[in-house]
């Protein structure tokens, strides 16, 4: 599976629950996924690999980044999914999944 095709089933698996969320996450993850879509996976990969190919001050921009605009919901979604745990366990898993891909979970400690 290819880093594209694992972040598209991590986004469907928040999309199925659509209905318990604001509309500013749906509109994200909506947004996110077309932009996901419309790109080769081999072009994705290269695009969020982390490697850094030209300087900060050339004009592109990270926001522009899907992954870099995903980290920017996190934690609406991790708070989403963590209030309606006992009802809703594959948000949850999705979560889990998401934060291995961004680095985000608690554990996490850069050295």
């Amino acid at each position: 599976m290819s880093k594209k095709d694992y972040i598209l089933t991590i986004i469907e698996k928040f999309e199925k629950h659509n209905d318990m969320m604001p509309e500013r996450l749906q509109a994200v993850l909506k947004e996110v996924k077309q932009d996901i879509e419309s790109v080769p996976a081999e072009t994705f990969y290269l695009q969020t690999n982390g490697v850094v190919t030209h300087s900060a001050t050339s004009g592109d921009s990270e926001r522009n980044d899907p992954l870099f605009r995903l980290s920017e919901v996190y934690f609406d979604l991790k708070k989403l999914a963590e209030v309606n745990r006992d009802t809703h366990p594959d948000l949850i898993s999705a979560v889990t999944q998401y934060e291995g891909l961004l680095n985000e979970s608690e554990g996490y400690s850069p050295e």
